[in-house]
């Protein structure tokens, strides 16, 4: 066919991340480094994780996709998908999608379907198989698996495996995402996760809030370069601290004398009250601690701190 418009789809995943993370270029770009298309439509979506931002990826991927010349005519759309591992609200949202950008003649689709949760992939297996909506399949392939960086998905072949990566997936999901309510009260300088009392050191428990209290005002992960924290953290800590526990004042005095001098909590230091309050958590939930530990990610020289826990979750009982 003549002026035919070869077009690629794609969900943002995780991995697309790539130099916001530190790591080398997901599968997206991968795609592009090896194909040539005339247009990419992007689709990002919200997650169950916190602490990652698809918005923010989808618009550093039109950034690289332009600024390397891979692709001129770069677009993005956002999906309203609540439950990314729910195959049945993912496939009419993204048929809806395809059916109202690409229904012509003379546009050529290909779904890239290595980024996204396993559901997602399945969506698209399940939509050439059927027919739905005619487009070809592919996958980019991680370079330590000695394979070439892209390869075709060959119909009624690569479904039996999705469907068990979908229920893996669902799996880890409800391993991560919190089943009981946190109450932290401040008066009793209590942490409550369902009904049990978890007791925390008080240099622990002043972390803990800090985190919580992030995820109340919507400030996302808390960002650590090099080997000092931010003094906005050294200072809320004191400042718990004393609210909370004014009669261990000597206990603090190091770090009131660190922060007339603008110094700041070493990262030796948080990492080990981090470590030994995420112990502590284990060893009082037994199970299904995930959500409540505090995580990280990044890379050697730029950490981000965060607890995987909503809103809605959480309760600060503070008189």
């Amino acid at each position: 066919m003549k002026n035919v418009i070869k077009i690629l789809v794609s969900f943002v995943g995780t991995n697309d991340a790539g130099k916001l993370n530190g790591k080398n270029d997901g599968a997206i770009l991968t795609v592009l480094k090896n194909m040539k298309f005339d247009r990419v439509h992007l689709l990002w979506t919200s997650s169950y994780k916190n602490g990652i931002n698809y918005d923010k990826i989808s618009q550093y991927l039109i950034n690289e996709i332009k600024k390397r010349k891979y692709c001129k005519d770069v677009t993005r759309e956002y999906l309203n998908i609540e439950d990314v591992v729910d195959h049945n609200e993912i496939y009419p949202k993204l048929l809806d999608c395809l059916k109202r950008n690409f229904n012509n003649k003379k546009f050529k689709v290909t779904a890239a379907i290595a980024s996204g949760t396993p559901s997602m992939q399945a969506c698209w297996i399940i939509m050439a198989e059927s027919g739905d909506f005619p487009m070809e399949l592919i996958r980019s392939n991680e370079p330590e698996l000695n394979k070439e960086p892209i390869t075709k998905v060959k119909l009624g072949t690569a479904l039996p495996k999705i469907i068990r990566l979908e229920n893996e997936n669902k799996r880890l999901k409800k391993s991560l995402y919190p089943s009981d309510k946190v109450k932290i009260n401040i008066i009793e300088c209590e942490l409550k996760i369902g009904e049990k009392v978890i007791p925390l050191p008080p240099m622990q428990f002043c972390y803990y809030r800090y985190f919580i209290t992030r995820v109340i005002n919507d400030e996302g992960p808390l960002k650590i370069k090099g080997f000092n924290l931010p003094r906005e953290f050294s200072q809320r800590i004191l400042e718990f601290f004393t609210e909370c526990y004014p009669e261990y004042d000597y206990n603090v005095s190091a770090l009131k004398a660190k922060l007339s001098k603008f110094e700041t909590i070493s990262l030796n230091t948080f990492r080990s009250n981090i470590s030994r309050m995420n112990s502590n958590l284990r060893k009082y939930l037994v199970d299904n601690y995930g959500p409540y530990l505090i995580s990280y990610g990044g890379h050697k020289f730029q950490k981000e701190y965060s607890i995987n826990i909503p809103k809605d979750c959480i309760t600060i009982i503070e008189k």
